[in-house]
């Protein structure tokens, strides 16, 4: 039979038509087989924490659409609780008759209990500062913490308990219990305040509690942005830290780091915290910020100035050219407000090296800071102990 030239070209039509749908319908089923739902976070390494707790931390929510993005930021979130330690990659497993995908973390459980003893001693005026501390971690495999601290040196004592009760009343967020003791310049205090933590995700979160602190009621809030990779040694990531308390007063600021690598074993912190209590006026001594130390200003002995208000940028070039270690040369310009012997900003500039060193379940830290105006041999030493168990 011969076949026009109109033919052909229905005939031609026709199989284009046909091929369309089955590419349509080849789609479809290809959508339909990648439609997949969440199952549980596993952990894919035998460890103590609970299977539903470790769920809960996972914040993967079991029944929503799958999105491959939120496995990275789970697994961050899980590092920097410093529960667990990776061990390779996270894997998938589909259950196809029920369209869901289980994401199974390679994690093991990190050492999270330390004994820490550290001491300060600042040459120039022969002062010290020692403290002891015990943190429990992940309790009973439960996401429990507990720390018991105390602290002395020749003007101060402080003892400072913590407590977390995590998931309360089945929600996402924990109460965290915060109790201090501190006798300073013939002064005694006695504060304590809870706190309720709720996750929004797994770097944002938000606090809401009160207390009792210099014999006065307060309330306070806090919101809190945390990417950093892992922790205590991050390489790379974002922290900000917004709070403020409310009583006869307001107390607030501002606390932020920001981790940069620029080589595979350089990397730059920059980090930024001012704190201050409005409105403008003298205050009781007691109801004054105890800055100085590691948290603040490292040059300087911990809880030495009492100040109403202060702020400092920090620059800290760290090496991890060795395994389990980071060399820090750091530098801290900041200022503060000053009530003796004058009353108006003092300017500080700290500046000096540090060495981390992690052996076994052990880690040591040695710091070196210089004040302005301090001689070479008169520097503040710093040494911190750190034994897990």
């Amino acid at each position: 039979m011969k076949i026009t030239s109109n033919s052909k070209i229905l005939l031609i039509l026709f199989i284009l038509l046909i091929g369309r749908i089955g590419v349509q319908t080849k789609a479809q089923e290809l959508i339909s087989e990648s439609a997949w739902v969440w199952s549980a976070a596993v952990q894919n390494k035998k460890g103590k924490t609970d299977s539903l707790v470790f769920e809960k931390l996972a914040q993967i929510e079991a029944g929503s659409p799958v999105v491959l993005s939120q496995v990275p930021r789970a697994e961050a979130s899980l590092l920097r609780m410093g529960y667990f330690s990776k061990t390779s990659e996270t894997k998938f497993y589909r259950i196809a008759n029920r369209n869901r995908l289980v994401p199974a973390f390679n994690l093991t459980d990190a050492t999270a209990n330390f004994a820490e003893a550290s001491i300060a001693f600042e040459a120039g005026n022969n002062e010290y500062n020692g403290l002891v501390m015990v943190q429990l971690m992940n309790i009973a495999g439960n996401a429990r913490d507990f720390s018991l601290s105390g602290e002395n040196s020749k003007n101060y004592r402080a003892a400072e308990i913590f407590y977390k009760e995590p998931f309360i009343f089945g929600l996402k967020g924990s109460l965290k219990l915060h109790g201090e003791f501190l006798e300073c310049d013939s002064i005694r205090q006695r504060n304590a305040d809870l706190k309720y933590i709720h996750n929004l995700n797994w770097e944002w979160q938000y606090g809401i509690g009160g207390g009792y602190k210099n014999n006065k009621l307060f309330s306070s809030l806090l919101l809190s942005y945390d990417s950093r990779d892992k922790v205590p040694i991050a390489f790379k990531g974002l922290f900000a830290e917004m709070s403020a308390e409310f009583s006869e007063f307001v107390a607030a600021g501002l606390n932020g780091a920001y981790y940069q690598p620029f080589s595979k074993n350089w990397t730059l912190l920059l980090s930024a915290k001012g704190f201050g209590m409005l409105p403008s006026e003298d205050y009781a001594r007691e109801d004054l910020f105890l800055i100085g130390g590691k948290d603040d200003f490292i040059g300087l002995i911990p809880r030495s100035i009492r100040t109403r208000a202060y702020g400092l940028t920090e620059m800290d070039f760290q090496w991890h050219g060795m395994e389990k270690s980071a060399l820090h040369i750091f530098g801290q310009n900041g200022i503060y407000r000053n009530r003796v012997p004058f009353k108006g900003w003092k300017h500080i500039l700290t500046y000096g090296l540090g060495w981390e060193q992690g052996i076994s379940n052990a880690s040591l830290a040695i710091y070196y800071a210089l004040s302005k105006d301090m001689m070479p041999m008169d520097g503040l030493l710093n040494l911190s102990l750190r034994i897990g168990f």
